[in-house]
């Protein structure tokens, strides 16, 4: 998260929130979203032959708090990152 937040801030141009809150991936994006004002959800996960995120269907879990999400590989991330300005 501490090389992803500074990219997608760069990207938005605007004010990007993230954060760890509980083990469980899931209830944390529950509980910021009951608690937050967001326009999206950005889930960034490992590649789906490791990641026990898209192992537990996270982005389809995320989908049903009704707000729009997008799902990155890590890998997405860090190709993205050369293409932004100052990147």
């Amino acid at each position: 998260m501490a090389m992803a937040l500074p990219l997608m801030r760069r990207a938005a141009r605007a004010p990007v929130k993230g954060g760890v809150d509980r083990p469980d991936p899931f209830g944390a994006v529950q509980s910021a979203v009951r608690e937050g004002d967001f326009d999206e959800i950005i889930v960034s996960t490992l590649p789906a032959r490791v990641s026990k995120w898209l192992r537990r269907d996270l982005v389809t879990r995320v989908e049903r708090l009704g707000l729009p999400v997008t799902a990155l590989d890590h890998r997405v991330v860090m190709d993205w990152s050369k293409h932004l300005p100052g990147g």
